[in-house]
């Protein structure tokens, strides 16, 4: 008690080493506050421009990771897809809006790939710069190359460069189409006839020999064996001409993703009309 009393008369009689003592602690305490709030500002900060930028849900930290799963990733990831398209950007959020898509959730690829299947579209995560949309959904320009060539105009605009590839090997019909900024820089599609041929064939098409046909051309103008050649071979250099292009998903694996999460959504077929 007798200390405590010396101790604050010493106070009161205005020691200047206490005083300096105390201004130094002070000093440091405030600092040490200050710290505190510049490091809690800027990884707040650095959350919410990460969030803008991916336009995804930040999801919790203790959330399982739906990149392991009980089987065996297989070599390639997408099998054998018979129409996808693939967008030169990162943002996956673009991407949903510019497809209209709805009621999008965060899911794995193996996720994404099951519900394709149906009535959803699988957005890739980001690879090498590329996004990838595989789902029976998206529009085949066989059934309206008129909506179909509105559609993609629409898409070009918001996004920037679009790519559409997609083959059947039963029915021979393909098409490739590429656009930048709403403009069409490159399109072909075949399906019993010459549905849209825009522009000029790219040095990829020449270097693997793929043939376009014209407007109007008729099948009994050349025989039937060799017309099936052509068709046959245009149909399997699809996937060639998309790894020159942008990505074949034949060649894309699990390594290759700059995430582990893409999204699945439905797609109304109205957005296409």
């Amino acid at each position: 008690m007798e200390r405590i009393q010396v101790f604050l008369k010493t106070l009161t009689a205005g020691d200047p080493l206490v005083r300096t003592d105390l201004l130094m602690w002070s000093v440091i305490l405030l600092g040490s506050m200050f710290a505190c709030c510049l490091a809690v500002f800027f990884l707040t900060m650095y959350v919410f421009r990460r969030q803008r930028h991916s336009d995804l849900p930040i999801l919790p930290t203790n959330r399982k990771s739906l990149w392991k799963t009980p089987h065996p990733i297989p070599t390639y990831v997408f099998g054998q897809p018979r129409r996808w398209m693939a967008f030169r950007t990162r943002n996956l959020g673009l991407v949903r809006n510019a497809l209209g898509v709805t009621n999008a959730e965060v899911c794995s690829w193996e996720q994404g790939l099951c519900k394709a299947t149906e009535r959803n579209l699988f957005i890739t995560p980001p690879i090498r710069g590329w996004v990838l949309v595989f789902g029976h959904f998206l529009p085949n320009p066989s059934d309206d190359v008129d909506a179909f060539y509105g559609f993609m105009r629409n898409v070009s605009s918001v996004v920037g460069e679009v790519q559409f590839f997609c083959m059947d090997v039963v029915m021979r019909e393909h098409a490739w189409v590429r656009l930048i900024d709403g403009n069409v820089v490159r399109s072909y599609a075949w399906s019993e006839s010459t549905l849209w041929n825009e522009g000029r064939s790219s040095s990829a098409e020449i270097s693997l020999q793929m043939h376009a046909f014209d407007y109007g051309f008729q099948a009994s103008e050349i025989p039937e064996h060799e017309l099936h050649e052509k068709l046959d071979h245009n149909t399997n250099q699809v996937h060639a001409l998309a790894a020159r292009w942008s990505l074949d998903p034949l060649r894309v694996e699990p390594k290759d993703f700059a995430s582990e999460f893409g999204l699945t959504g439905e797609m109304d077929r109205l957005q296409v009309g």
